[in-house]
């Protein structure tokens, strides 16, 4: 081994190494190491070199080789990739579709569930909760209530056409024979009645002009009496201003407007009669005929001492034994003495009403008799306490005494009207 090694060395012995440039010169020595280290670098590259060379050349089909998988590879990844981007599209899509199912499925449990609470509710029986029973329950409930509405139909037919024979009879017309002609049939039966319903309103119209122009000349005749106050009266005083307007509104239909004249009229008919009947209790004539106004009505001095003193009545002169008259009908409550008065008769005229007549001479009727309008009750005189002959008239309304020239202020305007309605038929 050493003697390879010396042989080795020997073969590099020093060598000096020479480099001229122009006019100088260097030196280089190389010794042994170095020449075996350049030799042994050299060496090693060349071996490098080769044994790289046949590394690559050994090495390049593996590499073309993995080359070629790893683009099958990535070929396949990206097939991969498209695949499962395929993949997660459906699946969004199939979740879509699935959530869509879902919210049929809780609308039409929904709509199940208020089709059976209706069903319920109209039909008045409680529904089966599941579907299929509920479509079986439904569908005979349907055939159940289709023959009822059937059965109604033609009792409904029955009843039409009964009715139609009924209207026939009132309105003339002969009845429809088919259940088809009721219609265009009452069309016409309803234009006849409307029109007769127009005539009859226009001619109620003129009879409610005429009784409220009646009801204003009555009232016209108590209007300064106490009679005039609807609670004595038993109705508005309002009633006559005005009237119907005559003509018809065009929104107002010919059986409403028939129907508020009737109205109108019944109540203006109510009116007349408790006019009527307050105007026959009312006391409109004077007892006496011919008088002289000897005391008013409320304060005054007496005549006996001076004093101050309430009239509750008038006093009306007259010559002695002029006859007294009843100034409206009624019954006697009282005919004889009474202190003060000295003979005295009162009448109940009713409606709340007495007349009151004193100080008469003589006395021509009983208690409990009836009496008529004007008829004679006794004569003037002055008994009691009186200063002269005269009639001490009283008027008493609910037992309130009123001013009675009032009532014969109202009389004068009743009889002077009469004249000159007579006058003026002469």
């Amino acid at each position: 081994m050493r003697a390879t090694i010396d042989r080795v060395i020997s073969r590099f012995p020093e060598r000096s190494l020479i480099l001229r440039s122009g006019s100088e010169t260097q030196y280089f020595t190389l010794k042994t190491w170095h020449q075996i280290g350049l030799v042994a670098l050299v060496s090693v590259t060349l071996l490098w070199t080769v044994i790289a060379s046949i590394g690559f050349s050994w090495n390049r089909g593996a590499l073309l080789e993995t080359r070629a998988e790893l683009v099958r590879t990535v070929s396949e990844n990206e097939a991969f990739i498209a695949q499962l981007e395929t993949d997660q599209r459906n699946a969004y899509e199939l979740r879509q579709s699935y959530q869509e199912e879902v919210a049929k499925n809780a609308t039409w449990s929904e709509q199940f569930a208020k089709l059976r609470s209706t069903s319920s509710d109209v039909i008045g029986t409680s529904a089966p909760e599941s579907p299929n029973p509920f479509i079986q329950w439904l569908d005979w409930q349907l055939e159940t209530r289709i023959s009822q509405v059937e059965a109604e139909n033609l009792r409904l037919s029955t009843l039409v056409m009964d009715l139609s024979e009924s209207v026939a009879e009132i309105s003339g017309h002969a009845p429809p024979q088919e259940l088809d002609d009721v219609n265009q049939w009452l069309g016409t039966v309803a234009g006849d009645l409307t029109n007769a319903y127009a005539t009859q309103t226009q001619a109620m119209e003129a009879l409610h002009e005429s009784m409220t122009q009646a009801l204003n000349r009555g009232y016209a005749t108590i209007e300064r009496t106490p009679l005039a106050t609807s609670e004595i009266a038993g109705f508005s005083p309002n009633f006559g201003t005005g009237g119907p307007e005559r003509p018809q509104a065009v929104s107002d239909h010919v059986f409403e407007t028939f129907d508020s004249r009737v109205e109108q009229l019944q109540t203006l008919s109510q009116d007349w009669k408790q006019l009527n009947q307050l105007l026959e209790c009312a006391p409109l004539a004077t007892p006496v005929d011919y008088y002289n106004l000897t005391s008013k009505f409320g304060n005054r001095k007496d005549p006996f001492n001076g004093r101050p003193d309430w009239h509750e009545g008038v006093d009306l002169g007259a010559w002695p034994g002029t006859k007294i008259r009843a100034t409206a009908a009624g019954t006697v409550r009282h005919a004889g003495n009474r202190s003060g008065y000295g003979k005295l008769v009162v009448i109940d005229h009713g409606c709340g009403i007495q007349t009151a007549y004193g100080h008469m001479k003589s006395i021509s009727v009983k208690k409990g008799q009836v009496l008529s309008y004007r008829d004679v009750i006794g004569t003037v005189g002055s008994t009691g306490r009186s200063t002269g002959p005269h009639v001490h008239y009283e008027v008493r309304v609910q037992n309130e005494p009123v001013d009675p020239y009032q009532f014969i202020e109202a009389g004068r305007y009743v009889f002077k009207k009469q004249e000159l309605a007579v006058a003026d038929a002469n």
